[in-house]
C-alpha cells in the first residue's frame, strides 16, 4: 500500500493533485490512499482536520492532534511507502522531521520553502537542511528544485506535474449569483486565479489593468484567497470583478470555462498547479519569463505567451488586439500527457525501497 499525505489540501486546491496522484498509481494497478480533509470515494479520507478555518486555540489543538496522529503512522508504518506533500511551509516542518523517520517515506516537493520566505533566509535554510541530512526520498517536478536539493545521499525521482481531471459540467446551483454575472459579453476574458499574493503577480494584474482600464475593452476576473490582505481599491470598475473567497469546483469549473486567457505574472515558483488548470480546459496563458514556465513553453509553444514582467502589459494588449489565433495545438496536447514520462517514474518510484 501507498500513503498519500496532504496537510494542506482542499484548502488550497491541492486535492486536485492529490486525486490525479492516486490515480496514475490507481490505474498502473497499484493500491493507493490519500490521507487529507477532504473525501474522493476510492481515492482518499478525511484524515486531517481543517485547522485553520476556525479560532486560534482550536487551530493549535488540531494542528497538535494531526501531527501526533501522523507521527504515530509513520512509526506503526515502516514496511509502508509514506508520501508527505509539501509546499514549503514553516508549520510542515514538524511532518517532515516525522516523516525522516522512515526509510520508507518520500516528500513529494511541491516548493522547497514557501515562496513567501526569501531564498536566503532563516526558514529558507531550515528546509535545505532538513533535505540534505534528514531526508531520503524526493519526489520533485523541475529542474528549479532538482539544482538546490541535489546532493549524493538523497534519493530524487522526477516526475511531470500530474494531469488535473475536472468534471466538464458545473451544477449552476452550487455557482454563487456574483460569479454568474461573470464573463457575459464578447470582450476578451481574463482570469488570475489562486491565492493572491504578491509573489504570484497579483500586483502585476492590478497595475497592468488599471491603465487598459481606460482604453482597452475587457473582462477581468481576480478569484481566490486573499492571503496578504491585498487593497483592490484602485480597481473600480465593471470590466472587473474581484473575488477574495474560497472558490468551490462548480465556480471554478464555469470561471475555467467561460474566460479566453489565464493570466501567470508569477515572480518565481517552482511549478504551478494553475498552469495545469488552464491546460486542462485549452486557455491561453499569459506566463512570465521565470524559468518553469519558459521552459514548458518552449515545450508547449502553442499553450500561451511569454513575457517579462516589464512588458506585461504589452503582451496583454497586444492578445486583446489580436484575439484570432491558434492555441493548443494537437501535436503539443498530444506531447503533454507525457505518459511515457509519467510511466517512467511509476516504475522507479515504486520499485524503490
Amino acid at each position: 500500500m501507498i500513503h498519500i499525505f496532504d496537510l494542506l489540501g482542499s484548502y488550497c486546491g491541492m486535492h486536485y493533485y492529490d486525486i490525479a496522484f492516486a490515480d496514475v498509481l490507481q490505474q498502473r494497478g497499484h493500491r493507493c490512499l490519500v490521507h487529507s480533509n477532504f473525501e474522493h470515494k476510492g481515492v482518499s479520507e478525511v484524515y486531517f482536520p481543517q485547522f485553520f478555518s476556525c479560532n486560534k486555540i482550536l487551530g493549535l489543538l488540531r494542528f497538535l492532534c494531526a501531527y501526533f496522529r501522523f507521527f504515530v503512522f509513520v512509526l506503526t508504518h515502516q514496511n509502508e511507502k509514506i508520501v508527505y506533500l509539501t509546499y514549503g511551509e514553516l508549520y510542515e516542518l514538524p511532518f517532515l522531521y516525522a516523516l525522516a523517520l522512515s526509510k520508507n517515506g518520500w516528500v513529494d516537493v511541491h516548493e522547497i520553502h514557501a515562496l513567501k520566505y526569501k531564498d536566503d533566509s532563516k526558514v529558507s535554510k531550515m528546509f535545505e537542511g532538513l533535505y540534505k541530512k534528514r531526508i531520503h526520498h524526493v519526489i520533485y517536478h523541475s529542474q528549479r528544485t532538482y539544482d538546490i536539493l541535489k546532493n549524493d545521499r538523497l534519493d530524487m525521482v522526477y516526475v511531470p506535474h500530474f494531469k488535473y481531471v475536472f468534471q466538464r459540467t458545473y451544477d449552476e446551483k452550487n455557482i454563487s449569483e456574483d460569479i454568474k454575472k461573470s464573463f457575459c459579453s464578447t470582450l476578451s476574458k481574463f482570469l488570475f486565479f489562486g491565492n493572491l499574493s504578491t509573489v504570484k503577480g497579483i500586483d502585476t494584474v492590478i497595475d497592468v489593468f488599471k491603465k487598459l482600464d481606460k482604453t482597452n475593452d475587457f473582462e477581468l476576473v481576480i478569484a481566490g484567497k486573499n492571503v496578504e490582505n491585498i487593497d483592490f481599491s484602485s480597481l473600480r470598475s465593471e470590466k472587473i470583478r474581484i473575488f477574495d473567497r474560497h472558490i468551490n469546483d462548480d465556480e471554478l469549473v464555469y470561471l475555467y470555462s467561460k474566460t479566453d486567457y489565464i493570466l501567470l505574472p508569477y515572480k518565481k515558483s517552482s511549478q504551478s498547479g494553475i498552469f495545469a488548470m488552464a491546460a486542462y480546459f485549452h486557455k491561453a496563458m499569459i506566463l512570465s519569463d521565470i524559468p518553469y514556465f519558459e521552459s514548458m513553453i518552449q515545450e508547449f509553444p502553442s499553450f500561451g505567451f511569454i513575457s517579462s514582467l516589464a512588458k506585461y502589459e504589452e503582451c496583454v494588449e497586444s492578445v486583446i488586439a489580436n484575439r484570432k489565433q491558434n492555441y493548443y495545438l494537437q501535436e503539443d496536447c498530444d506531447r503533454f500527457e507525457m505518459k511515457k514520462e509519467i510511466d517512467n517514474f511509476v516504475n522507479n518510484f515504486t520499485k524503490r525501497k
